[in-house]
């Protein structure tokens, strides 16, 4: 589906603010995952501004679409984004990872609302998405069982009521968990789970490539059975594109996968040069100026 100029527009714009915030973020807490949340801002933005389906009046709406942030370091950037839709007040932006604050570090939905993933311990996300979407594939006939069996019937949803999003880091995609969760999310037929692979090519020891060898990695994720496409992780227009693509997917039996090429630390010069991980003290300030400088005041 084509999306017209007016939309994008309206998305840059937001996206735009959710850098703002991001910055005052940064700036109270003077650290954060600069890299990975900078490289998110996008994506991010053009799924909790066009593309989920969510109430933010009500977090909890069993039909919402779920969103899990496997990455969950760069909860900055999904912060941004709560603040603004008015889940979360503007004021909670200037205690990020103090004792108390509903942001934490990494995200965790015990202490923050609108967040469907609690997360830490990278690797571990897309298995947990898989489980989301398995679950909606499936229901419980309000029938007895029959006397043949003692276990009720099942059958398959073919009109989900909500989809299953993950987002991983390319770094993430060292663990073999990973790459159990592919292989259960092709048996099971999870058409309903789509996973964005934030493709920055960074991770915290160094050049993803050179850590662990994840190239080829389209190949890698057909292999596994899925249905995989490439983007520009900063170019809104393709990312609400595949978005609508992959949804109107469903029935082909296959999980989704969006690879979106990103620079780490996007839109900051010296984050980008460093190919920052985690910002402190005055590495932080450098940045927030530039951002504020190029991005405007909140």
């Amino acid at each position: 589906m084509a999306h017209d100029e007016k939309l994008i527009s309206e998305l840059e714009e937001k996206a735009d603010i959710v850098r703002r915030n991001i910055f005052t973020i940064f700036d109270a807490s003077q650290m954060g995952h600069a890299g990975g949340t900078m490289s998110l801002v996008e994506i991010v933005t053009a799924l909790y501004f066009h593309h989920l389906k969510i109430d933010p009046k009500n977090c909890d709406w069993p039909e919402r679409d779920r969103l899990v942030l496997s990455k969950a370091h760069c909860c900055e950037a999904i912060y941004a984004i709560l603040v603004e839709l008015g889940v979360l007040p503007r004021e909670t932006l200037t205690t990020y990872y103090r004792y108390g604050s509903p942001l934490q570090g990494h995200a965790d939905r015990w202490c923050t609302q609108g967040i469907d993933y609690s997360g830490g311990s990278l690797g571990q996300g897309l298995s947990f998405a898989a489980g989301l979407a398995l679950a909606e594939k499936f229901k419980v006939l309000r029938q007895p069982p029959s006397q043949s069996s003692l276990m009720p019937r099942y059958i398959t949803r073919y009109n989900p009521l909500y989809r299953s999003y993950c987002i991983l880091g390319d770094g993430e995609c060292h663990e073999g968990q990973v790459w159990e969760a592919a292989m259960f999310a092709t048996k099971y037929k999870l058409d309903n789970l789509i996973n964005i692979v934030d493709y920055n090519k960074f991770s915290l020891d160094g050049p993803t490539n050179e850590v662990m060898q994840i190239e080829p990695f389209v190949d890698k994720w057909k292999s596994f059975g899925w249905w995989v496409t490439e983007i520009d992780g900063h170019n809104l227009r393709e990312i609400v594109d595949v978005l609508d693509l992959a949804s109107n997917l469903y029935g082909d039996g296959k999980p989704k996968c969006i690879i979106a090429h990103t620079v780490k630390g996007h839109g900051i010069s010296s984050w980008e040069a460093a190919h920052t991980h985690i910002g402190r003290g005055e590495d932080i300030s450098r940045g927030v100026r530039e951002g504020r400088a190029k991005y405007g005041e909140v």
